[in-house]
């Protein structure tokens, strides 16, 4: 099955594939998001069909399943050329918005899901993070909110977690239960073979440019809690170091959060 684009107005769906040109999508993990690009037919003749889209429209693209699904927020039109429009899933109201929160010992997951329902950003699944969250958050970008809270949680306990929206929902997983096994068919009815046995030409890239070997941990007065390190890595590759900054009330789990950090990073 070929990717199809449909667009969505309040109940109605209506499949625009026969009217757009060239399609485009692509996600970042850092932006968060995923963003949809395409160009649809447009002609001022008589019976042309009508530019059935408008900046606020949402817009799902598929491929048997859902993909993704975007919010039209740009539109550039020129003479009769194709009207261009470029979309972001709802991860878009994170980015592009700023606010203030204060949590006084919450868990992680119900500070992110609070944030999410304040934005009306539907929520897939959120894993459990009973990390207790007390910090104020003063305006700053609401998923730069959200990625600072996964990065305490990150530092206590030492998990890896990726955020993304999938099919108009936010997901928060741990990283290690998103493993990903390829495959490919060589025509629609054919078998399935793992995607692995046919990498040609296969590369490796090693770089020591992001390693952090050296943690130290300063509280609140920036008076240095404790320094740890990688002792064999600062030997080998010399002294690479994170300083990470506490409040008054995390000092007690300062020696797990050096531990962590060095075993992520180093």
């Amino acid at each position: 099955m070929a990717h199809e684009l449909w667009l969505l107005k309040a109940s109605s769906m209506t499949n625009i594939t026969p009217l757009i040109g060239p399609l485009s999508w692509r996600s970042n993990k850092d932006e968060l998001g995923d963003e949809i690009g395409f160009d649809i037919s447009f002609n001022d003749t008589k019976f042309f069909p009508k530019n059935p889209c408008d900046l606020g429209d949402i817009v799902i693209l598929k491929n048997k399943k859902e993909i993704t699904r975007a919010v039209l927020v740009d539109e550039d039109k020129g003479g009769r050329n194709p009207i261009r429009y470029s979309g972001f899933d709802y991860a878009f109201f994170l980015n592009k918005s700023n606010a203030i929160y204060q949590f006084n010992n919450i868990a992680a997951d119900q500070a992110i899901k609070k944030i999410l329902n304040d934005f009306n950003v539907p929520i897939g699944n959120i894993v459990s993070m009973p990390v207790k969250i007390n910090k104020i958050f003063n305006d700053i970008k609401v998923s730069d909110i959200i990625k600072q809270i996964i990065e305490i949680v990150q530092q206590k306990q030492g998990q890896k977690y990726l955020m993304e929206m999938r099919q108009g929902k936010f997901f928060i997983e741990k990283q290690k239960d998103l493993i990903i096994k390829g495959s490919f068919k060589l025509f629609e009815t054919g078998s399935p073979y793992d995607l692995t046995t046919a990498i040609s030409n296969p590369s490796k890239r090693r770089s020591i440019t992001e390693m952090i070997n050296s943690i130290q941990v300063v509280g609140n007065n920036d008076k240095i809690v404790l320094e740890k390190s990688d002792s064999a890595m600062v030997k080998k590759y010399g002294k690479l170091q994170k300083v990470i900054k506490l409040d008054q009330k995390e000092k007690k789990s300062a020696e797990q959060i050096a531990k962590n950090e060095l075993n992520a990073l180093s």
